[in-house]
């Protein structure tokens, strides 16, 4: 009887740790901002991929519908859509897509702004549900978006602001 006992203490003190250690939405979102930013800055992906004329890096392991065009570009990964939008008479420092953002009621939204050598920028998440969020990455008139799972959120906006950044625009 002891040893039951003793077995349940220690299985619920295991699972009580671990879920301790898990991130909260508010430090999984930072993090995925931070990933955006840096991404944004560095930008060193070198273009891999052409898509109707539109030059663009694409990560490992996404694929690009064949049903895309040079407006709109569908991307997935597993079971992940992601969906590329392209506006060619935007220049690199619009605030179109920003602009549309910040007139949502969006309760649980993070968010951050980049500017760099003539370029805008900017990284959204947006909670959509208890496990399910809403990224936005865009740099210009090029938006990436996606509906991910909480534990996405850092990897696929690091991915998504390095395709955004790759693509050339006009001045």
């Amino acid at each position: 009887m002891f040893r039951f006992w003793k077995f349940l203490f220690l299985a619920l003190l295991s699972i009580t740790v671990l879920t301790a250690c898990g991130k909260t939405f508010e430090e999984q979102a930072t993090g995925a901002i931070l990933s955006a930013k840096e991404a944004f800055q560095l930008h060193d992906q070198h273009v891999n991929d052409e898509v109707h004329g539109v030059s663009l890096y694409k990560p490992a392991g996404f694929t690009i519908d064949e049903k895309s065009d040079a407006q709109n570009i569908v991307m997935k990964k597993g079971d992940e859509t992601f969906l590329l939008f392209i506006n060619p008479n935007e220049a690199r420092d619009s605030r179109l897509f920003y602009d549309l953002l910040t007139k949502t009621d969006d309760k649980e939204r993070f968010e951050e702004v980049f500017t760099e050598d003539g370029y805008f920028g900017f990284a959204s998440v947006v909670k959509k549900g208890e496990d399910q969020v809403e990224l936005i990455a865009s740099v210009g008139g090029i938006k990436m978006t996606t509906i991910t799972k909480n534990k996405n959120i850092e990897a696929n906006m690091g991915k998504m602001m390095e395709v955004v950044r790759s693509i050339e625009q006009g001045s």
